[in-house]
């Protein structure tokens, strides 16, 4: 399963220069494919795998784990469609979830399985490795095509392999050899005093895109009904929000930072760093669905990557006087999966 993060997403990643945060250490934080199945881990190595079905049934199996000798494990089967737990099928054979391991609920929203017994969890994933696909009594299936691969880069982020608390490939290290979570990072709120003084935003914005007439040229910006804004920083400085692109549920704007008095402005490109197989990681240039909080000096963005909201991409910088530093970003690159929005953490901070 190819990713189908449509274009609102794929444009939040640009590769235009600009004025961005630094960060002078390589990400923790990851994302990989691996065909039908993909794995995340954030910035404190919880990591979770999924696959799902390429149906519009919302079939998934899930699988995260915390970092550490003692990294809190879950795993769950999924569908908006109701099964029982007699109904999964592994290549056609019963995949034997019954036990009390497994807890099961089932509404009208759908079914689930799920279950925190690293035994009857290792069980599983040994049964789906040499695998093709799961089944749960109807058409859907999830493909298990990536899913060995996928366990291997999850235990490997977490320096699982070869030792006793290994999913997959198991060994003899013993749990002590397990490197504990990295810590969260503070990145802490920058409540913004700053105000404009009355006439000053829509001089400023329109003193922007006169001064930035080229790049809306060369980004093809559209006439939208979206209202452009600013956001004074300090006393010399300002965020400037210009939207640009208008799509059927979303919309995306340029952002600046621009001198206050003569607009004149330079492109903001927003942090967004994580290591991974996936060529088209890189920055925000692009800010979908773009808000400023002066309160916590907190820039958001959020982009669908279809109406379903079930791929995309969300993040928030905040402001600390100089540049904007990531403090959150959830990624979800292959549409699908049970719960809309449910896109895996790849950053977190505390404020």
């Amino acid at each position: 399963m190819v990713s189908e993060v449509t274009s609102a997403v794929l444009l939040a990643f640009g590769m235009t220069a600009g004025l961005s945060g630094s960060l002078s250490v390589e990400p923790i934080q990851s994302y990989d494919s691996y065909q039908s199945w993909f794995v995340a881990c954030d910035n404190t190595l919880t990591c979770v795998a999924k696959g799902f079905d390429d149906g519009s049934g919302g079939a998934e199996i899930r699988i995260e784990r915390h970092a550490g000798a003692d990294g809190e494990l879950v795993a769950s089967i999924s569908s908006n469609e109701r099964f029982t737990p007699s109904d999964i099928r592994i290549d056609g054979k019963p995949a034997g979830l019954g036990g009390a391991a497994w807890e099961y609920t089932s509404s009208s929203d759908g079914s689930s399985i799920t279950s925190s017994d690293f035994t009857a969890i290792r069980a599983l994933i040994r049964k789906l490795r040499n695998a093709t696909h799961v089944t749960m009594g109807s058409e859907e299936a999830i493909p298990l095509a990536g899913f060995s691969a996928a366990m291997l880069r999850l235990e490997d982020r977490q320096g699982r392999i070869d030792g006793v608390t290994a999913l997959l490939k198991s060994g003899s290290r013993p749990a002590s050899s397990v490197p504990a979570a990295p810590p969260l990072p503070h990145i802490p709120s920058h409540p913004i005093n700053a105000r404009f003084r009355p006439g000053e935003e829509t001089k400023l914005i329109a003193l922007v895109r006169a001064d930035q007439k080229a790049l809306f040229a060369k980004e093809e910006c559209q006439d939208t009904q979206q209202t452009p804004e600013a956001f004074a920083l300090d006393q010399a400085q300002a965020l400037v929000l210009v939207p640009c692109i208008m799509g059927a549920y979303q919309g995306s704007s340029l952002a600046f930072i621009a001198r206050r008095g003569s607009g004149r402005a330079q492109r903001l490109i927003a942090p967004m760093p994580y290591l991974g197989n996936d060529r088209d990681r890189a920055n925000a240039d692009y800010f979908t669905e773009g808000s400023f909080d002066p309160a916590t000096g907190t820039l958001s963005m959020a982009a669908k990557g279809r109406g379903l909201a079930d791929c995309g991409v969300a993040a928030s910088w905040i402001w600390n006087g100089k540049a904007f530093n990531l403090s959150a970003m959830s990624l979800q690159q292959t549409c699908g999966g049970s719960e809309p929005g449910d896109w895996p953490v790849l950053f977190r901070s505390t404020q």
